[in-house]
């Protein structure tokens, strides 16, 4: 018998997951949400130890042709090998964005990122601490970059998850901003390592006010640095002088300074601008080199602005686009008391999680983007998601691709963007074809119960129950039936009902396609 609504746990976990499964429910419900998240925010660093073997078993195809680049030549490749990038220093990931001219063949610089995706998938997809991999992916959209900047980007972007955001994820926003700001793909990305002394380059600087930390409301105009851009916002000459301060964050790229060439963050004095002066209040111009990157760093993640701004997203990523002021402001505070807290992001989720009623009341409201929906049917249904190149182009023509978005304001994270006729009809085919991929590996009538087999009626129930949780409208209830019997004389007077597995895969995509589901 169905439930006629989801229960509280269900709600809470899929507006923390990425997909509530039976099994999620039922702990929850055991053990009780407080000590579900508590068990989330100690999660250990790194996959948890069956997710890391799995992940370790897992083999890509590699191929490409021959080449021949001035006196050095490259075999052609076939062969099936692990998801060795994924553990790929800088120096390694940088030797690959140079190509030949750092020894390799442009075949092999598409790499990283191909085991990159398919460890994305199969980590939002089987890990347990879904409530990390909640917030990796939050972060990377807060801190988002396009791997179709560079070679480098495309390649260091499996450093910048692995090394910066993933150790972050429940840590300090301080100490995770300052690892964006010298993370190498970062760097390139915003074009901070190209930062002058004679030529400062105020893309990062502004980015960093306007995206990472306090927000674009807070951007106060031409108005000239001084005390009201301290308290208020910043100004274009705020961005002039954290852009000179910052100079000088660069790569090792062989620079003449006797920098050795590894790609790796540095501080070269021969690229800093030093005439840096009154930024968000402060004068830089009282500190030297390097310190006052650091103080600009300490400005924007302590500006007044910044919990606001950060601490919205993450309700509106929890919540939808209306998220309640109270819990805002449960975060805001939590956010400021703990500032210098190594777990501050972990005090901020406890606020929101467990200090109010909200994370498991009221109805669903947000939508799941395209990548959300497939994920979620297939943590639904226990499906295996193995390493395949094809996730690293999915969903690229609904720009829900991973590292696709073109600018560095990231995914649009509000309902009205993914509820399209083109983004509906277009995932809706992804629904229905996903379970032929090669990558994926399910078997829906082992699955089923042997008492839910005796009729269609049985059929569709258990899998709405499994997929959504509860009961449809009775009007979408007798349309599932309807489309499970289409086209056959089997179930309601006919032949025996036996499904195969292709139909099975047919109405759980169908009951995919649901409004119930869309939302979470």
């Amino acid at each position: 018998m169905l439930a006629d609504a989801p229960t509280p746990a269900r709600i809470a976990l899929n507006r923390t997951t990425f997909g509530a499964r039976d099994f999620d429910v039922a702990q929850v419900e055991r053990i009780g949400w407080a000590a579900w998240v508590e068990e989330q925010l100690a999660a250990p660093s790194g996959d948890d130890p069956h997710l890391a073997q799995f992940i370790a078993s897992q083999r890509l195809h590699y191929n490409y042709p021959a080449m021949t680049f001035g006196t050095k030549s490259w075999a052609a490749l076939e062969e099936d090998r692990p998801l060795n990038y994924l553990k790929a220093d800088i120096e390694l990931l940088y030797a690959l964005a140079k190509g030949p001219v750092g020894n390799y063949t442009f075949g092999e610089q598409v790499w990283p990122r191909i085991e990159h995706c398919a460890a994305i998938f199969m980590r939002n997809t089987h890990s347990v601490f879904q409530l990390r991999e909640f917030m990796a992916d939050f972060w990377l959209n807060h801190f988002s970059m396009s791997h179709q900047k560079s070679a480098y980007v495309s390649t260091a972007l499996v450093a910048f998850d692995r090394d910066v955001i993933r150790p972050n994820v429940f840590g300090n926003f301080r100490a995770m901003l300052e690892g964006v700001a010298k993370s190498p793909a970062m760097l390139v990305y915003l074009d901070n390592a190209d930062s002058t002394a004679s030529l400062p380059n105020e893309n990062y600087a502004r980015e960093l006010m306007e995206l990472h930390t306090m927000g674009e409301a807070a951007y106060l105009g031409k108005a000239p640095a001084g005390p009201e851009s301290s308290s208020k916002g910043f100004t274009d000459a705020d961005m002039l002088q954290a852009a000179r301060a910052l100079s000088g964050w660069t790569l090792e790229r062989g620079q003449i300074f006797g920098r050795p060439e590894t790609g790796r963050f540095t501080y070269n004095e021969g690229q800093h601008n030093t005439t840096a002066g009154q930024c968000l209040g402060f004068d830089l111009g009282t500190l030297k080199g390097e310190a006052q990157g650091r103080k600009v760093l300490d400005l924007v993640a302590y500006h007044p602005a910044t919990p606001g701004f950060i601490c919205t997203k993450i309700c509106r990523r929890i919540f939808g686009d209306s998220p309640s002021i109270d819990v805002i402001e449960r975060a805001k505070q939590a956010w400021i008391a703990h500032r210098e807290s190594p777990d501050q992001i972990a005090h901020v989720l406890r606020a929101i999680l467990l200090d109010g009623p909200e994370i498991g009341a009221g109805p669903a409201v947000k939508v799941r983007r395209p990548y959300e929906r497939l994920v979620a049917l297939w943590r639904a249904t226990d499906t295996v998601v193995n390493a395949s190149r094809y996730w690293s182009i999915i969903l690229g023509d609904l720009n829900d691709a991973h590292f696709v978005w073109p600018t560095p304001n990231g995914r649009p994270d509000v309902n009205s963007f993914w509820l399209n006729t083109f983004v509906n009809i277009t995932t809706w085919q992804y629904m229905r074809d996903i379970f032929a991929q090669l990558g994926i590996q399910t078997t829906f009538r082992a699955q089923t119960p042997p008492e839910a087999l005796g009729s269609i009626i049985d059929t569709v129930d258990y899998w709405v129950g499994r997929i959504i949780g509860h009961a449809l409208s009775p009007e979408a209830m007798q349309a599932l039936y309807t489309y499970a019997n289409w086209g056959a004389s089997y179930g309601f007077g006919g032949a025996p009902w036996n499904p195969d597995e292709q139909t099975l895969r047919n109405i759980a995509a169908a009951i995919a396609m649901a409004p119930e589901f869309v939302l979470r």
